[in-house]
């Protein structure tokens, strides 16, 4: 998934206040919560990143170094479009991958091989 500067700038920000006490104190956070978006739906798109881009998920602490960032997306909906993408990105890896996953309730739930060897006779 291909970020603006803009998004790398925001996320970048964000993933290193994570790591600070007081993180929601942080222009970041601070921005996160102004507009009502998890920090689950951040990581989503930090993994989308990471994953197109053949990067570690800590590559994102170096990629920008904006102390102050903008919020990146114009509208809940330009967020939620991006979010999309990035859901959408993922699954399609999983696939390309041959994994198969199940969501129950919003969790993902992987399938276990199966041994092709009879269940024990009781």
């Amino acid at each position: 998934m291909k970020l603006t500067q803009a998004e790398l700038e925001f996320l970048a920000t964000w993933a290193r206040e994570e790591w600070e006490p007081s993180c929601y104190q942080m222009p970041a956070h601070r921005l996160q919560l102004a507009h009502g978006v998890s920090g689950a739906q951040l990581i989503q798109v930090i993994k989308a990143w990471t994953a197109a881009e053949g990067k570690k998920d800590q590559d994102i602490l170096g990629v920008a170094e904006n102390p102050s960032p903008r919020w990146p997306w114009f509208t809940n909906e330009d967020f939620d479009t991006r979010l999309s993408e990035a859901a959408l990105e993922q699954e399609t890896r999983r696939a390309t991958a041959g994994q198969h996953a199940t969501r129950i309730n919003g969790l993902e739930v992987r399938e276990q091989p199966t041994s092709q060897s009879p269940p024990p006779a009781v």
